[in-house]
């Protein structure tokens, strides 16, 4: 019995020293455990770059006339509807002219006695003026009588007043014929202008186009005169020429110049682009009040792009007949700023930090105790840009300067040089883990999408 009781304690013996054993040899040969970052990584080349701004807006007619009337009246004939193509000239609607027609006719009446009020007064002058030479006739031969001492010398002043009289009266009807001639002019003056008002009761289209709004009905009143706007009857828009109006955010606005191009995309037109010129750049941002002036609203400015004809000439079936209606949705890719082999790489490799000094010197102060220099150099701290050069397994922190970028790359300015490896994904270690010395492991870019799929499925 103690012989079988010494033997299973000698197993269990060999069973602990086994599993001590076998404990150190796994620590022993246990691998490391791998601290490298999985990175993928690209080459700083010389590219073309396109900076662009993306607004979105409507599609409105470059050409937009509002028809009002310049005479009160009843409509009386309406002949277009919505929609309808109108020639230039065309005969559109039609205002009752009868009361017009009574007004022409009296300042007509006004005008024609005017006329003869001129005439008479004419007539009278010609009778003085017959009456002057006579009385010049005798007034001279009284003179002749008086020196030769047939008649006295009153006589002849008889003579003579008769005659300045006469003068006189003639350069009064001579005034008095300029009075009536300005009163002709005036009456003419009257009746062009009542005819005027009247030739106005029938309203023609200005230009060619689409009627797009019309705001009244055959029989429905409108008032208007020559001083001031009338009554808006309806609207015509030239849809063959188009702009796209967008709002423009105030960070992006000053990018924005005369002239630049842009990609335009309607929603009615999927997959498909056109193209146009910047012609407009609002100067004073959209709805500035007294009431708005707060920081927390977002500030827009309105810019027009005209759409080139070029783009859709295949769209454009007739020519009365564009293939567009105002109010379609579209956005706009402005090409602001276009720069050819420059060297650049892909935004993602860029990060900003805190310059290293600072920031230990930050955190030195904290810890000293001294809160305000850490405040103070808080406040002058500026994030600086880097990226992250592949060296071996490791990498090193430049600091760069950039430019210009467009979706996908950024120029480089300074710190880099053309064929230099760098690194681009993934942005969590690019942005934040990254650090001079790191280790890392350079790998496909597909490889790390898989490791984040990975990640999300557990």
């Amino acid at each position: 019995m103690a012989n079988k009781k010494n033997k299973n304690r000698s197993y269990l013996w060999i069973t602990i020293v086994a599993v001590v054993v076998i404990a150190l040899l796994a620590v022993f040969f246990r691998k490391p455990k791998d601290s490298s970052v999985k990175v993928a990584v690209d080459k700083a080349a010389k590219r073309s770059i396109v900076e662009t701004v993306y607004a979105s807006g409507k599609l409105f007619p470059a050409t937009e006339v509002e028809i009002s009337s310049n005479v009160s009246g009843t409509i009386v004939e309406l002949l277009v509807e919505v929609g309808q193509n109108v020639k230039e000239g065309q005969l559109l609607a039609k205002i009752d002219p009868e009361a017009l027609v009574s007004i022409v006719e009296r300042a007509e009446a006004t005008t024609n006695s005017a006329r003869a009020q001129l005439e008479n007064i004419k007539a009278q002058k010609q009778q003085l003026v017959v009456q002057m030479n006579n009385a010049k006739i005798i007034m001279d031969r009284n003179r002749q009588l008086l020196n030769d001492g047939v008649i006295s010398k009153a006589e002849f002043e008889v003579s003579e007043t008769n005659y300045n009289s006469i003068q006189a009266n003639i350069q009064a009807v001579e005034k008095s014929i300029l009075s009536a001639q300005y009163n002709v002019a005036s009456t003419d003056a009257t009746v062009r202008e009542q005819k005027k008002n009247l030739s106005q009761t029938y309203i023609y289209a200005p230009m060619s186009g689409v009627v797009t709004k019309v705001n009244k009905k055959k029989g429905e009143q409108v008032v208007g005169t020559i001083q001031m706007a009338g009554t808006p009857i309806m609207n015509i828009a030239n849809l063959n020429s188009i702009e796209v109006r967008v709002d423009v955010n105030e960070r992006d606005i000053l990018n924005v110049t005369m002239g630049d191009t842009a990609d335009i995309e309607l929603d009615a037109y999927p997959g498909r682009k056109f193209w146009g010129i910047v012609t407009r750049i609002a100067n004073t941002a959209n709805n500035l009040s007294a009431i708005q002036l707060t920081s927390d609203q977002v500030t827009n400015f309105e810019v027009r792009v005209l759409m080139s004809q070029s783009s859709y000439k295949d769209l454009q079936i007739t020519d009365d007949k564009p293939p567009f209606r105002a109010g379609l949705s579209a956005a706009i890719e402005v090409k602001t700023n276009t720069l050819y082999n420059i060297l650049s790489v892909p935004i993602a490799a860029v990060t900003a930090r805190e310059d290293e000094l600072e920031a230990k010197k930050k955190i030195y102060n904290k810890k000293a105790g001294n809160e305000e220099d850490s405040k103070e150099g808080s406040k002058e701290m500026e994030l600086k840009e880097y990226v992250f050069l592949q060296v071996a397994d490791s990498i090193v922190m430049k600091q760069v300067k950039t430019g210009i970028q467009d979706d996908s790359y950024i120029e480089i300015k300074e710190g880099i040089s053309e064929g230099s490896v760098i690194i681009v994904a993934p942005y969590e270690a690019v942005s934040k883990k990254l650090k001079a010395g790191s280790k890392i492991k350079v790998v496909k870019e597909e490889e790390l999408y898989e490791d984040s799929k990975k990640s999300w499925s557990k």
